[in-house]
């Protein structure tokens, strides 16, 4: 069960990914690089992102978006977000990012 207390969420609309048509990869990217750089913290920079974009339509319906650290230490950051309209994923991403300096 995942710990509600570690999870970050906002909404966006769809508009904000292309909809209400299919998703855009390049503007999924850009909100889903944000979104893991957030949750990193300032004192990290990314070092590698994979991201996977549906490409079913959206709807008119608000998008959650749902970060979390998975796992932190000393000089490393793992993070993931998922994107979901309506339950149905959007896009999911996963960062990992490196102490700056």
């Amino acid at each position: 069960m995942t710990d509600l207390a570690h999870l970050r969420v906002r909404q966006v609309s769809s508009a904000d990914l292309g909809g209400p048509g299919a998703p855009v990869a390049e503007l999924c990217s850009a909100l889903a690089i944000a979104a893991l750089r957030e949750e990193a913290g300032p004192n990290f920079r990314m070092t590698s992102l994979a991201l996977d974009v549906a490409s079913h339509p959206l709807t008119e319906a608000p998008v959650d978006l749902i970060a979390r650290v998975d796992k932190r230490a000393r000089s490393i950051v793992f993070v993931s977000v998922e994107a979901r309209a309506n339950e149905r994923l959007v896009f999911s991403a996963q960062g990992l990012f490196s102490a700056a300096g």
